[in-house]
């Protein structure tokens, strides 16, 4: 992608203007009260002694300078009456300093003195996207959606399938963080992590047009608190880059439906929970806004596979007569624990009392938390 020449040079002109102005505020700032000590003293041109003579001063005069080149004084004289300002320089031999004030500049590679640190609590909140892996929890409804898509295909329906895969959610994030330095903290947090994703598709028969819809969604909601070590490495006065890693109980609710309208299909619904412990991790990059708030951008890492998931299953079944009218509605209900299931071609969940022996593979279900945060948020001191 080209960038247009206009924008390249905007471009340019922010960077040298953001580097001008950390220079700017780098320099330190100086003045000298001088009197001439010696009867008759030149102000020369240059700070050289062969350099020509601009004027003379008598002694006991009074200067003032704010800039010096090794031995020489930079000094400014008038404007006298007629508005004329003499710029020139003076050696150090020929005068004694009466007063001396040398302000050093803001130094950006190093943290102020005085900085503010609060009562070295901070509180930080995030919010961003997730990516997951998904594990069974994925293949298992991605499963029962192409048998049922599959099963209408068979009996002469002609389908439009749109699938999502399961990997995607958005979260928030908490942290109240103790530090015992200014670079070291210890915090504990508390968020919120949603995910759903929804397959839909639609099937008719030829020359009758639209005739019914199949709709699968499975949901994820992840209540993390989480226990953490926070370290922030100064770069500039203006940018710290920060680490942070530790463990967290992940509080987890799995949800799944699935409905269609069709005759002999079932309608399934799925609702369970389940709790694990994981490992996380991240860096960021954070800019300094105020002596009590920085922004920061981060990327975190964790690794958490949830099983043991218990809850219910409904299964509904509803057989047509002359167009919507139900004329038999069976309804099943049963709680026990999710398991992963793999017979001759798809994968399922199913929501039973006791393991099943009629599968090739059957397990308890785990839900695979492990991948990866983007976000973005505020850390604010107190």
């Amino acid at each position: 992608m080209q960038i247009r020449r206009e924008n390249r040079l905007f471009i340019l002109l922010v960077v040298c203007f953001f580097l001008l102005n950390i220079y700017a505020f780098s320099t330190d700032s100086s003045r000298w009260e001088l009197r001439i000590a010696v009867e008759k003293a030149n102000i020369l041109l240059e700070p050289d002694i062969e350099s020509a003579i601009v004027t003379t001063m008598p002694k006991g005069s009074i200067l003032q300078s704010y800039e010096k080149a090794g031995e020489w004084f930079r000094i400014i004289i008038g404007p006298d009456e007629e508005g004329f300002v003499v710029i020139g320089y003076i050696h150090s031999s020929a005068v004694e300093i009466i007063s001396e004030k040398i302000e050093e500049g803001l130094d950006y590679w190093k943290e102020e003195p005085g900085f503010f640190q609060g009562i070295g609590l901070s509180v930080k909140l995030t919010g961003g996207l997730n990516y997951f892996s998904g594990g069974d929890i994925d293949e298992g409804t991605r499963g029962l959606y192409d048998l049922a898509a599959d099963y209408i295909s068979s009996i002469g329906y002609t389908i439009e399938r749109r699938t999502k895969p399961f990997h995607n959610g958005y979260g928030i994030m908490g942290d109240i963080i103790f530090n015992f330095s200014p670079k070291i903290g210890i915090g504990i947090g508390l968020g919120y992590i949603f995910a759903c994703e929804q397959s839909f598709l639609t099937f008719s028969k030829k020359n009758i047009g639209p005739e019914g819809y199949l709709f699968s969604s499975p949901r994820i909601s992840v209540v993390p608190i989480r226990l953490g070590l926070f370290f922030i490495l100064p770069l500039h006065r203006l940018f710290n880059v920060s680490f942070n890693g530790g463990t967290a109980l992940y509080l987890t609710e799995y949800s799944y439906g699935m409905q269609y309208k069709i005759d002999d299909m079932e309608t399934i619904y799925h609702k369970a929970n389940a709790k694990a412990l994981g490992f996380h991790g991240g860096i960021g990059f954070e800019i300094i806004l105020s002596p009590r708030a920085v922004f920061f951008i981060e990327g975190q890492g964790r690794y958490a596979k949830i099983t043991n998931f218990k809850g219910t299953t409904i299964l509904r079944k509803d057989t047509y007569l002359m167009g919507s009218v139900i004329i038999e509605t069976i309804v099943s209900k049963k709680e026990g624990m999710l398991y992963y299931l793999e017979g001759n071609k798809y994968p399922s969940l199913a929501i039973l009392e006791g393991e099943p022996s009629e599968y090739k593979t059957v397990r308890k279900a785990a839900f695979d938390f492990s991948g990866f945060t983007f976000q973005a948020g505020l850390r604010i001191k107190f």
